[in-house]
């Protein structure tokens, strides 16, 4: 008999933690830390002891984000009845997280300790009897289970669904992760999961609800903020510009880099994109996977950032002086280094632009005080209100998505809504039939598959 066990995410986004389980096999999706809890009421450490007293052959990650995969350090490398515990990914995810740790290891002033805890990371990413890796379309099978992973559009690239059927029973569960359907990726969604499902009868659904508590926010498609990008950055007044947004948001980084790259002026190319060595080495990494066959992800004006006082023989004058010649967007994130740069634009009588490009949460103090980030809070209020502006579109799924998701899925028994503040507002969904089959659950409670 399949069954399911929700341990985290009934009534909270982030940190969403699923079972599924029959009497001979044990996975679980995602094993994430919390987004927004203060540390004396975090569960991370309950679910940390739970996985070290579980049966379980293996954790399937449905991409790299912190709050999907930031207690994998945690997952002991053997299941309480002494199975080796798998640890299954996508190949650009499991690098992109490589990219990551390498980095971090290498940053100036770090403690032993916490030299120690990337190596760690690093070996357990690279640790070739614990890795499973996840191909689009390709089934594998973890003990009497079938699971098809089919990649979807995210905030996050390489970002997988599964399909997960029961060899015994023939049992069949969609878990979508986080997915959206207003990226480049996500056109043809709905298409690549009825290939996924394969004309199987669907059981159950467990799907991502995030943007059901916020109903009334408008959701842009990359494109669309891609073209706002452009507006913004051929004004005069905007030459010299400075962007936040993730350094591992792939589709957005490309959404920016294009606009700068449309923009030509004085017989340029087009505008370039300056990063740091980390982020070149993730566009790299996008660009031979994603980029393969697609221009969008290509990132050809993106240029790696010199030293201030470095005079290039190729260009003949600092990185710096280039800039202010040719104009320039430039990522950035709250350290010293990239402060030096504003300043050195401000000091010479420049008004330069900031585009925000991520959730306002980690800015807004006022509005959510759990989630500020007080660095990023204060990088971004140094800014003149009229010299900033808050560009940004959502990683997740909007209520329309999810309503097409139901429907074409179908599932049969039940949908269960995970990843979400507001499970009741699927009760709002024009779904038909469908609505009689949303379950309410509370965290840890065992669902059962009927016969």
């Amino acid at each position: 008999m399949m069954k399911i066990r929700i341990h985290r995410g009934a009534r909270q986004i982030g940190g969403s933690i699923t079972e599924i389980y029959t009497e001979t096999t044990h996975i679980f999706i995602d094993f994430g830390s919390e987004l927004s809890v203060d540390a004396e009421k975090s569960t991370d450490g309950a679910m940390i002891g739970m996985i070290r007293r579980a049966k379980c052959d293996a954790v399937l990650f449905t991409h790299y984000h912190g709050d999907h995969v930031g207690l994998i350090e945690h997952i002991p490398a053997k299941d309480i009845e002494g199975k080796t515990i798998r640890l299954a990914m996508g190949a650009t995810a499991r690098k992109v997280l490589e990219n990551i740790h390498k980095t971090l290891r290498g940053s100036y002033g770090i403690s032993e300790e916490q030299k120690r805890y990337h190596e760690n990371y690093l070996g357990i990413l690279r640790d070739k009897e614990r890795s499973l890796e996840m191909t689009d379309g390709k089934d594998f099978t973890i003990g009497d289970l079938v699971i098809t992973p089919v990649m979807v559009d995210h905030s996050a690239y390489d970002s997988y669904l599964f399909v997960i059927e029961s060899m015994t029973d023939h049992k069949v569960i969609v878990h979508t992760g986080d997915f959206r359907t207003h990226g480049r990726l996500g056109e043809d969604l709905f298409e690549k999961v009825k290939k996924g499902i394969r004309g199987r009868n669907v059981d159950v659904l467990i799907t991502e609800g995030t943007m059901m508590s916020r109903l009334t926010e408008v959701v842009k498609t990359e494109k669309e903020m891609q073209k706002e990008a452009y507006e913004l950055l051929r004004l005069p007044e905007n030459r010299y510009a400075f962007l936040i947004c993730s350094s591992t948001n792939m589709e957005s980084l490309a959404s920016f880099a294009n606009a700068a790259w449309e923009v030509k002026e004085n017989g340029d190319k087009g505008r370039k994109f300056f990063v740091s060595s980390y982020v070149l080495e993730q566009l790299r990494l996008y660009r031979e996977t994603a980029g393969k066959n697609d221009w969008d992800f290509k990132f050809y004006n993106a240029n790696v950032l010199e030293g201030m006082d470095y005079v290039n023989p190729k260009l003949k004058m600092t990185q710096a002086e280039y800039m202010e010649t040719h104009g320039f967007l430039m990522l950035i994130r709250p350290d010293a280094g990239y402060l030096r740069r504003i300043q050195y634009f401000k000091d010479k009588g420049y008004d330069p632009l900031l585009i925000y490009s991520m959730w306002e949460g980690y800015v807004n103090k006022e509005k959510y005080p759990d989630s500020y980030q007080e660095e990023l809070g204060d990088l971004y209020h140094s800014w003149k209100k009229t010299r900033r502006v808050d560009l940004h579109t959502s990683g997740h799924a909007t209520a329309g998505d999810i309503r097409r998701m139901i429907l074409t899925v179908a599932p049969g028994f039940g949908i269960l809504p995970i990843h979400t503040q507001d499970p009741e507002a699927f009760g709002t969904l024009e779904i038909g039939e469908f609505a009689d089959r949303i379950i309410t659950y509370e965290d840890n409670e065992e669902i059962e598959l009927p016969e």
